[in-house]
């Protein structure tokens, strides 16, 4: 319009039409520029992400028994899977190996499982390794306590004869293995009890078909709310480090590059946020999956959320395969490296990716 009213004063009055075609040329080239401008701005908005395009929809498998899903229910609450065009449609399964299970049969294009489920189900189907989700450190594997019930258990020496309760296909076998492993006690001496939910765990424990469980942090104070139920040990005396991985199914990845990419934006974002919104965090935990506030800000604590990829991380993996290849777990056994997908890491994330 200053353009215009220039022209005018410089030039003098012109005929009619001629005005209105540069006033229409200026307008049609200033939509323009505001177009690009926008886009610019959401493209800097979303570190280049295309958040401006057609959002992409992606079916996320979540765990409800644990606080390892809350940085994906974060980023949908907060938002932030919207901000990077993503339209998230989540559904729960009680595991992490059941969100792997849900890949099998097609009815997720995402999961998210601790190493040990995940190794076990690789072979399986056609899906790959992303990111790692949350690495253990000394004070997250102490949050988990070994629990028994009766006066003859009161330490890990006494579990020998005893049914100890484990939550099948899940970490808690290999949890087991390595703390029975360090108390010097054969996995033959004991009988394993398996049940599907915590409740379940704790309905047997109750009615004394269960002598000792693993109990999660979130799960402590019901197990010990039950008589004679007592602590023996924790997890760091099982001398074992878990970690947990995103997974995405392969065709996902091949077609959607950028969304994954995006996806760990997202996540990202949810994990800054968490650090400094516990009580928000914990009451999303409570209204979405019920899991109990106290417990969930006391996981919080210990919790290692990240989003990357090391050397350290694929060392990991390869030992633990190695492992439960040579306990005869892993029934089929294939290449590790063939079963990373780096690239949308890399993308978002370039120095998260140290692994070579």
């Amino acid at each position: 319009m200053r353009r215009a009213s220039d022209r005018r004063k410089r030039f003098g009055f012109r005929a009619a039409g001629v005005l209105l075609l540069a006033l229409a040329t200026g307008l049609v080239a200033g939509c323009g520029n505001a177009a690009d401008s926008g886009k610019a701005d959401s493209e800097a908005a979303s570190g280049g992400a295309g958040a401006s395009s057609e959002p992409v929809k992606v079916r996320l498998a979540l765990d409800t028994v644990a606080t390892g899903s809350l940085q994906f229910r974060t980023a949908q609450a907060q938002g932030y899977f919207e901000k990077y065009g993503i339209d998230a449609e989540v559904s729960n399964f009680a595991y992490g190996i059941d969100t792997i299970n849900a890949m099998l049969v097609e009815r997720a294009d995402t999961g998210s499982a601790a190493d040990y489920a995940l190794l076990n189900s690789l072979s399986k189907g056609d899906f790959k390794i992303v990111s790692t989700l949350s690495r253990e450190t000394e004070e997250s594997a102490s949050a988990s306590i070994v629990i028994a019930k009766g006066d003859d258990i009161q330490s890990a020496k006494d579990l020998e004869g005893k049914r100890l309760g484990v939550a099948k296909g899940t970490v808690y076998e290999y949890i087991w293995s390595k703390y029975l492993e360090a108390a010097g006690i054969d996995e033959s001496k004991v009988k394993y009890v398996p049940y599907s939910t915590p409740d379940e765990g704790l309905v047997g424990m109750q009615k004394g078909q269960i002598d000792a469980v693993i109990a999660a942090s979130i799960f402590i104070d019901k197990f010990l709310g039950l008589e004679g139920a007592h602590k023996i040990g924790d997890l760091s005396d099982a001398n074992a480090s878990i970690s947990s991985y995103f997974v995405v199914q392969t065709k996902f990845v091949e077609e959607h590059p950028e969304a994954v990419a995006n996806i760990l934006r997202a996540v990202n974002d949810a994990i800054a946020y968490i650090k400094d919104h516990k009580e928000e965090t914990a009451q999303l935990a409570f209204d979405e999956v019920k899991l109990p506030k106290e417990g969930v800000l006391k996981d919080l604590e210990q919790l290692t959320y990240t989003i990357g990829f090391s050397q350290a991380d694929f060392d990991h993996l390869t030992e633990m395969k190695q492992y439960i290849k040579d306990k005869g777990i892993l029934k089929v056994d294939y290449d590790l490296k063939e079963k990373l997908a780096l690239e949308p890491l890399r993308q978002a994330f370039p120095d998260l990716v140290t692994y070579k």
